[in-house]
């Protein structure tokens, strides 16, 4: 064995550039797979971080638990962390701003994905833990042992600051402060309120242990489970098989292949000799086997290990500064996973590449006898002539023709390196197009959905009267505030939808109504309803919200929505445009995610009814009570009815521009602010978002937005910019994966063009002996091999461009028609990507025939036409 293991090593030491470029190629093939699926498991791994972030740690949340069962849920073996909270109280800070207090131990901190910067958790009576935000917002200095004093209903309580929390950027976003407060049973006015938080062990089956312990505890309804889907479904993501991954694999299994045959089969071909006189000394085809069997087996171990190591620096490298390599900026990666699935992978296409090369090999040394490798006969039998000239012969010179004849004349080879050639490239255009088509429908919905760009909100507390608001002035000097880059304004009304029962869909649709109802009921505190009866029997109305919009909001909201919009006839007509809701209950009154449809059958063109208790706007009487107590406030109430002149889904409108109703989930109709001010006498703004620059001054603007916020009492504020930037990480995370992708296949095409080329020519050092014998010069004989090999990169980018289109336009078809993905449906053609698949293909054909006219040259004439091919 050791004796086969010296050849071995004896040939890939003679043979080291062929060596080299086969070690080459399976370390590329490797990096990438290796790469490719680390980042991308890194991505999921990170996007399950990002959920535990935005919506927390827990698998599920049980609801409305006693002292009892939450003992019960401490006490199971399968609950890794359970983190109790009840809602204690809300609270008024100096008559301005209000906070909920929530009773919460302190695994809570945890479960919110946050921790103690300083001092301890509350487990006293009038003991109390803040976020620096929330510090920031009751305008406090982050100083421990400060009494707070808190108005809750008649009296006030005085709390002793004990801790400072982290910030949670899904609190920041949020509409409402929180504080923490401990969790024992002074702090509980219900026991029977208890909402429990739980994360189970690993290596479970969630969901069944979520089933398990709900049985356990005695929880009958599953209303009072709520599963974390986001969290979960991210999870199975990052145990499931990464199917792209795997195509990737066979693709470069595939190129990489083409890359190592072709070598190693010039490589053999180079050695027929020294295998024949082995063979002639005593050397079976069993040691001929061993020695090349040894031999890829030492090419495959070297290139797969350089492989996997420069794989393991490259995602390590990621983290950090580093991320400028690929990209603009210089954001930190913090969660990178070294992918032991797509190392498997890769190891396993690799030596399917290799392996076949090598069978290839060793057939080809084994076909030729003793005498015929040691003597270098030739096999002019084997020749065919072919008189006919075809259309294209007969155009071309002499040393042309012979390069055409040359290709077309072993078609299976022209098929095998034009192909070899394509793969890379259309794998490199496909890339390239998938990221520039997402890339431009993401900016176009950014065009048409501006609150994808928010970075704050202002919005009145409902309870604040509703002629009350920011003037116009207000909005303009907000716009003037250096670095801020837009502003958009809302105008808001509280009203009634009055709609004829037939126009609701049913089941669902009068499940979703009902369903809001019973929320509406259970509200404490309050006496509210959300449907009421009708002016007839055939009429209910229900809560509803009514939306003024600027002329440049209506502009963009024309992209989106069904109907020819004239907003200039909207201005002076009653025109509205219904946001229509999606039902989301089913017949069993539980939530699904399944498609129920609409949850009205309303069309353009019908007219709807709507109706403002305007009287109690002028008298600025209580918003909740009108809007929950309508047979009391009915005098108060005003119709009028709009003509629907756009619909557009909920599901196409961002939670962020829905989030202006004192209950969420009411339909809402949409008008101008000059049929606002007609309709209703107000010509306030309830709602303002605010859009930044990239380098605006954070700590200035936040200042100057939080004084504007205190305008009004309780006005709720949220801060995306902590959101803004995960987005951003995960944008950059992309590219990298993109551009590392991108540029490892063109190193890879570009070798398996260069090497397919190569071995075509070398492969036929023979033929061009003769050539040259009957008088072929050297001029000609260099036009010859030039035209050869800019006419396989030509047929090959011709090739690689067609195949690319077909592709990209099936699959644009496929995410644009099938799948419904794609906001902008526009097909389109990227001219760089094929400019580069031109320019690589014809550049690297020519490059490929350097080498072969050298080598011809270097080897005298009897010698070239003596070689067996």
């Amino acid at each position: 064995m050791s004796v086969y293991i010296k050849l071995a090593l004896r040939y890939i030491t003679s043979y080291k550039k062929r060596s080299i470029a086969m070690i080459l190629a399976i370390a590329l093939s490797s990096f990438l797979i290796v790469t490719v699926g680390s980042l991308s498991e890194s991505a999921r791994k990170s996007n399950a971080e990002y959920f535990k972030k935005t919506i927390g740690v827990q698998h599920v949340r049980y609801n409305n638990l006693n002292l009892e069962q939450v003992k019960k849920i401490n006490d199971n073996k399968n609950v890794k962390t359970v983190g109790n909270s009840s809602y204690y109280n809300e609270g008024i800070f100096q008559n301005r701003i209000s906070i909920n207090l929530l009773s919460s131990d302190e695994s809570m901190l945890y479960m919110d994905n946050t921790e103690l910067l300083d001092g301890k958790y509350p487990i006293g009576v009038n003991e109390i833990a803040l976020e620096k935000w929330v510090l920031k917002r009751l305008k406090l200095p982050e100083k421990l042992g400060q009494v707070i004093k808190i108005s809750i209903k008649d009296r006030e309580e005085e709390y002793r600051l004990v801790g400072i929390v982290e910030d949670r950027e899904k609190s920041k976003a949020g509409k409402e402060l929180e504080g923490y407060v401990a969790f024992i049973e002074e702090n509980l006015p219900n026991k029977n309120y208890i909402y429990s938080f739980v994360e189970f062990e690993e290596d479970l089956n969630i969901r069944d242990e979520i089933n398990k312990l709900a049985k356990e505890i005695g929880i009958k309804d599953k209303k009072d489970m709520k599963l974390n889907t986001m969290l979960l479904d991210s999870i199975g993501q990052l145990y499931s098989i990464d199917w792209d991954l795997v195509k990737t694999s066979l693709i470069l299994m595939v190129t990489g292949g083409m890359v190592i045959y072709s070598l190693y089969s010039i490589s053999v071909l180079k050695r027929i000799q020294e295998y024949g006189v082995m063979r002639a000394i005593g050397s079976t085809s069993k040691d001929i086997i061993y020695i090349m069997l040894i031999e890829i087996l030492i090419i495959y171990t070297i290139g797969i290990t350089i492989g996997v190591i420069l794989s393991f620096i490259s995602v390590n490298l990621f983290k950090g500064s580093t991320t400028q390599l690929f990209t603009e900026g210089n954001t930190n990666l913090n969660i990178i996973v070294i992918s032991t699935f797509s190392i498997g992978l890769s190891s396993i296409t690799s030596f399917i590449a290799i392996s076949v090369a090598g069978i290839r090999g060793t057939l080809l040394a084994l076909r030729v006898s003793p005498v015929e490798a040691i003597t270098k006969s030739t096999q002019d039998n084997k020749l065919k002539v072919k008189h006919k000239e075809g259309f294209i012969e007969k155009v071309l010179g002499i040393p042309k023709k012979i390069s055409y004849k040359n290709i077309m004349r072993n078609k299976k080879s022209f098929i095998l390196t034009i192909s070899a050639m394509s793969i890379g490239c259309v794998l490199f255009t496909y890339q390239s197009f998938e990221y520039e088509l997402w890339t431009r429908d993401f900016n176009y919905r950014k065009t048409m959905d501006k609150s994808m760009s928010y970075d704050f909100i202002l919005h009145l507390n409902p309870s604040v009267p509703i002629k009350n608001g920011y003037s116009k002035d207000q909005i303009e000097e907000l716009k003037k505030l250096e670095g801020v880059k837009q502003v958009y304004a809302k105008q808001v009304l509280y009203s009634k939808f009055k709609i004829n029962k037939d126009y609701v869909n049913n089941p669902y649709g009068l499940n979703y109504i009902e369903h809001l109802d019973h929320r509406a009921r259970n509200l404490t505190d309050i006496e509210y309803r959300y449907i009421f009866k009708g002016d007839s029997e055939d009429e209910i109305i229900i809560n509803n919200n009514v939306l003024g919009l600027s002329d440049s909001d209506l502009e963009d909201l024309k992209k989106r929505l069904k109907g020819n919009l004239n907003i200039n006839n909207m201005k002076k007509e009653p025109l509205a445009i219904l946001v229509m809701p999606r039902a989301y209950i089913d017949e069993n009154g539980n939530y699904t995610r399944e498609e129920l449809g609409d949850v009205f059958n309303l069309k353009l063109g019908d007219k709807i009814k709507i109706s403002i208790p305007k009287g109690g706007y002028e008298k600025s009487l209580d918003n909740w009570a009108m809007a929950g107590q309508y047979e009391k406030y009915k005098q108060y109430y005003t119709d009028k009815e709009f003509e629907i002149a756009g619909i557009i889904s909920s599901d196409n409108i961002s939670y962020k521009d829905l989030e202006h109703s004192h209950l969420s989930g009411s339909p809402t109709i949409i008008i101008s602010e000059d049929m606002f001010k007609t309709f209703s006498g107000i010509d306030r703004y309830r709602v303002v978002s605010i859009d930044i620059e990239d380098d605006a001054n954070y700590e200035y603007l936040n200042k100057k937005i939080q004084d504007m916020s205190e305008l009004f009492y309780d006005t709720w504020m949220s801060d995306y910019t902590g959101l803004g930037e995960e987005a951003k990480k995960a944008e950059v995370q992309y590219n990298i994966l993109k551009n590392s992708t991108i540029i490892v296949l063109i190193i890879i095409s570009g070798l398996s063009i260069f090497n397919n080329i190569n071995y075509n020519l070398v492969s036929r050092i023979r033929e061009h002996g003769i050539m040259k014998a009957i008088g072929l010069t050297n001029n000609q004989f260099r036009r010859m091999i030039r035209f050869e090999g800019v006419t396989y990169g030509g047929i090959s980018a011709i090739f690689s461009c067609t195949l690319s289109i077909i592709i990209q336009f099936g699959v644009y078809i496929y995410y644009a028609y099938y799948k419904d993905w794609l906001t902008l449906g526009e097909f389109f053609i990227d001219p760089k990507p094929y400019l580069i698949v031109i320019l690589v293909n014809l550049l690297i054909g020519y490059i490929a025939t350097i080498k072969p006219m050298r080598q011809v040259n270097k080897i005298e004439i009897t010698e070239a036409i003596r070689i067996v091919e």
